[in-house]
């Protein structure tokens, strides 16, 4: 997601829902990766940076972030077009998005709290997937709660951090999380993003390799 812009010296405003009612409720409960069902429109929300009142508004995304009353978290608050263009790829579960209502410049615009895929280690294929320790490849664990277990166990003893050379999913998803929390896109969506050209994404390479089952490389 793109937020600053050295050029213009200005910083992108993200979703600020003090004015929701009962907002913060239902804000820590999707930040706790509840997913929550027939909840209300939530209208509404503002923009608001760490800059003067008067520059919040300089620039509407696609993609923003959250500020003050939001969930925490792994969330995104999208518009309706990029929404729309979601539910025609698939995404990694579980995921939801919420209703809202964003008052911009005056107008109340359709936009979307997107709740990223909850438990994403759990689409990785740890037995085909590739990670290393000071260079030794670690082997022997079958899911995620070992994973995490090893990961938490080594990071409490050495202060080191596994690196990932090939990550193998589970499913084929156009959108899923990476190991190290990046937003991974097939290249279709990626494609579809720039023609509809929706603003605010900003794409790079990974550092390591992304194969789906059918042993297709996501880029």
């Amino acid at each position: 997601m793109e937020r600053r812009f050295p050029e213009q010296d200005q910083v992108l405003g993200h979703a600020n829902g003090q004015y929701v009612p009962n907002g913060k409720m239902y804000f820590d409960k999707i930040g706790k990766r509840e997913i929550l069902l027939n909840t209300p429109i939530f209208d509404h929300f503002h923009l608001q940076s760490y800059g003067p009142e008067n520059e919040w508004e300089w620039r509407l995304q696609d993609v923003h972030g959250g500020i003050g009353v939001y969930p925490r978290g792994g969330y995104w608050y999208i518009s309706n077009d990029f929404k729309l263009l979601l539910e025609n790829f698939s995404i990694a579960p579980s995921y939801h998005f919420y209703e809202t209502r964003l008052l911009y410049k005056g107008k109340k615009l359709v936009y979307w709290i997107f709740q990223f895929p909850i438990n994403p280690l759990e689409n990785y294929n740890y037995k085909k997937s590739e990670y290393y320790l000071d260079g030794e490849r670690v082997t022997g664990l079958k899911n995620a709660d070992e994973y995490d277990a090893y990961d938490d166990d080594i990071w409490k003893k050495t202060k080191k951090k596994i690196e990932w050379k090939k990550l193998v999913l589970q499913d084929t998803y156009d959108f899923s999380i990476g190991i190290d929390g990046s937003k991974i896109v097939s290249e279709n969506l990626k494609d579809a993003i720039e023609k509809m050209q929706l603003k605010g994404f900003i794409f790079s390479a990974l550092a390591y390799e992304v194969v789906a089952p059918a042993s297709e490389a996501i880029k």
